[in-house]
């Protein structure tokens, strides 16, 4: 076994050993000289002070059928997914890492999307993960999805180097000026963020106040590399939460505002950011309100958000090339088109049971794509769901080699799913 920094890749070799291999690559060589340092400056002066790790887990076992369509045959999907976590210290340095590993099986080259299958990081730039097998009814994903060191610098700033989590978000669903891997508004299973790999110090300046700096590269399709390199200030004023990032995004400049607060029981929330391109000047923002009530004794939450970006597309001829643009590749983007709305409504049927209706519009086309589930608490750790998807809106067109879409949402098959839910 060869072991070099921050980069690895499981390799199947002999069946039913599965040895780790170590694989370093040049260009990490930033992070992995500041995890030296973090790493020594815990283990020389305060080797005793160092704390046994905690390990917590997650564990998702999915099941779904989907009916055919133009994206592919009907068929019968299977998701098992385990997480690992653990957290621990040495000295003053802490450490957070999370393994996720997630095998799929299906009846055929079913592909659902969402969150039924694994997927790599958005523009991973540590060699954290790979594919164990990728066979037509079988595939098998792991990687570390954190991988990181922090250290405290006093007690108003800290550091942290590696793959971790950076959120940006002020809005729900649609969050445009979240330079940092949003979450497909439609995911059923949104329980943790994907990691990002960046350098990032954060500088406390008060209650509810700070000052964040990040510092992230990523791989360009086609090779390269391009750099983010983001200032945020962060401050709550009158009662509302105000915040402002500017600096470099992917090579551009960029800059965002956002702020949360409420008037009486209505909570609103709104983000934007102005993106420079080589086509000239790219506005993306959202808007939501969100309100929680009592309806016959038991809560109901109404969240509602609209979202112009124009990073995306402003008919159906031009969804094909906005899913293969770079800002999508990236992990840029929340849905396709250019401007969208969300509404998800969740009411607490009983203590141990809640519904919910989620429906993604798109207000180009007039598509849309619903949702309804059901959860029940099994216990205080496990949890069932049942849910599904179904597509309206014209569909798509099959003459030719391949699809033409004449909507966002319409080409959406009929999905049904069942998934159970472990914390441990």
């Amino acid at each position: 076994m060869t072991v070099r920094l921050f980069a690895c890749r499981l390799r199947r070799r002999v069946s039913g050993w599965i040895p780790l291999r170590w694989e370093f690559r040049p260009e990490c060589r930033v992070l992995g000289h500041l995890a030296l340092v973090a790493l020594a400056a815990g283990l020389v002066p305060q080797v005793a002070s160092a704390q046994l790790p905690a390990v917590s887990g997650y564990y998702l076992h999915a099941a779904a059928a989907s009916e055919s369509s133009v994206l592919g045959p009907s068929g019968l999907l299977d998701v098992q997914r385990l997480r690992l976590m653990s957290r621990g210290s040495l000295g003053p340095v802490r450490l957070d890492a999370a393994w996720e590993t997630t095998l799929t099986l299906r009846s055929d080259e079913v592909a659902l999307g969402r969150g039924f299958e694994g997927a790599e990081p958005a523009a991973p730039w540590l060699n954290l993960q790979g594919s164990l097998m990728d066979r037509r009814r079988v595939g098998w994903f792991q990687g570390l999805d954190r991988f990181s060191a922090s250290v405290d610098l006093g007690q108003r700033a800290r550091i942290t180097a590696g793959r971790q989590t950076v959120s940006w978000a002020t809005t729900l669903y649609f969050t445009p000026a979240d330079p940092f891997v949003p979450f497909d508004p439609a995911d059923p299973f949104r329980e943790y963020r994907a990691g990002v790999d960046a350098l990032r110090a954060v500088v406390f300046t008060g209650p509810f106040s700070e000052v964040d700096v990040v510092v992230r590269p990523a791989p360009v399709p086609g090779g390269g590399e391009s750099w983010t390199a983001l200032v945020r200030r962060q401050q709550l004023l009158a009662g509302w939460e105000v915040s402002a990032w500017g600096g470099l995004l992917h090579d551009r400049a960029a800059l965002a505002v956002a702020s949360a607060g409420s008037l009486g029981e209505v909570g609103l929330r709104a983000e934007g950011s102005l993106r420079r391109t080589a086509e000239g000047m790219v506005i993306r923002a959202a808007f939501g309100v969100d309100r929680l009530m009592e309806v016959l004794e038991r809560d109901l939450r109404v969240v509602a958000e609209i979202q112009r970006d124009e990073f995306g597309a402003a008919g159906p001829r031009e969804l094909a090339e906005v899913a293969l643009s770079q800002p999508a590749s990236r992990g840029e983007l929340s849905v396709l088109g250019r401007d969208a709305a969300i509404l998800n409504v969740s009411w607490q049927i009983h203590p141990l049971i809640s519904t919910s209706f989620l429906s993604l519009v798109s207000l180009g086309d007039g598509s849309a794509l619903l949702s309804p589930g059901l959860t029940w608490s099994l216990a205080d750790e496990v949890s069932l769901r049942l849910g599904g998807y179904a597509g309206l809106g014209p569909g798509a067109r099959t003459e030719g080699p391949s699809p033409a879409f004449r909507s966002e949402h319409g080409a959406t098959p009929l999905i049904g799913f069942v998934a159970l839910s472990v914390f441990f």
